[in-house]
């Protein structure tokens, strides 16, 4: 008989779809945001301190740790798994967003590296010149010409916006389907994927460590990241004329 009570993936889905649907009324009543487009920014700033005390404590520490005891070829079989894990997600977006061709080309990545590959350990795919893409629902809402609304810092998941804060509702509905986070090893599962995750990122912590600002360094990188992403790798020019890329170059040379 299935369990009435929501797993804590569930709380959490649900709690963001309040988080986003309470900003929206609010939003839509507020002063206008600043051209940033980041109204919270005080809520955010405390929410990335949060989140860098906690990485600093706990999350840093054990990714070392896991880089140190872990063997490359380990690491990279787990990413890997976790990326096939959630193939499925990004063609069912792929298709949402209209795009045949790469939902075909995702689908026979799927199936070669969940047969071949040993359930995606090994990336024969991209061997076989099946490369891989990365599609997720607050890109297929970007598609369909939902607006981005305020930037958010969310606690424990990062930066984001209104939009994909929105689009991770059936990131974690899709969890819960597959069975993955309802299995009684889930939170190991989470946690092994979650340190490998960090222990890729240690590399660019020097980055973060010499900027005046990392909150507003990692607001405009983050939204880089997300408008090449949703434009395939060709984001529109900023108004102004600037690009994402001149954007940042502009705020590295202000803050020295």
């Amino acid at each position: 008989m299935p369990n009435p009570v929501p797993t804590g993936r569930k709380w959490l889905g649900a709690g963001l779809l309040s988080l986003a649907l309470g900003l929206v009324c609010g939003y839509a009543t507020a002063s206008p945001p600043t051209k940033e487009n980041d109204p919270f920014e005080k809520m955010n700033r405390g929410i990335l301190e949060f989140n860098l005390d906690v990485d600093r404590v706990i999350l840093k520490p054990v990714a070392k740790s896991w880089r140190k005891i872990a063997p490359t070829p380990v690491r990279r079989g787990i990413g890997n798994f976790f990326s096939n894990l959630w193939e499925p997600m990004t063609i069912v977006n792929d298709l949402l967003q209209g795009k045949a061709g790469q939902a075909t080309n995702d689908t026979l990545r799927f199936l070669v590296n969940t047969t071949v590959g040993v359930l995606g350990i090994f990336d024969v795919a991209s061997k076989l010149d099946l490369p891989g893409h990365k599609e997720d629902f607050g890109q297929t809402l970007a598609v369909w010409g939902v607006p981005a609304g305020p930037y958010l810092v969310l606690p424990f998941l990062g930066p984001g916006n209104l939009r994909d804060t929105i689009g991770l509702v059936p990131q974690f509905a899709y969890s819960d389907a597959v069975g993955y986070m309802d299995s009684p090893d889930r939170f190991y599962v989470s946690g092994v994927r979650t340190v490998d995750t960090r222990s890729r990122l240690l590399d660019a912590d020097r980055l973060l460590e010499v900027q005046p600002d990392p909150y507003l360094f990692l607001r405009e990188t983050w939204r880089q990241s997300r408008a090449n992403l949703i434009h395939d790798g060709n984001p529109p020019r900023l108004e102004g004329g600037l690009s994402e890329d001149e954007l940042i170059d502009q705020l590295l040379q202000d803050n020295p």
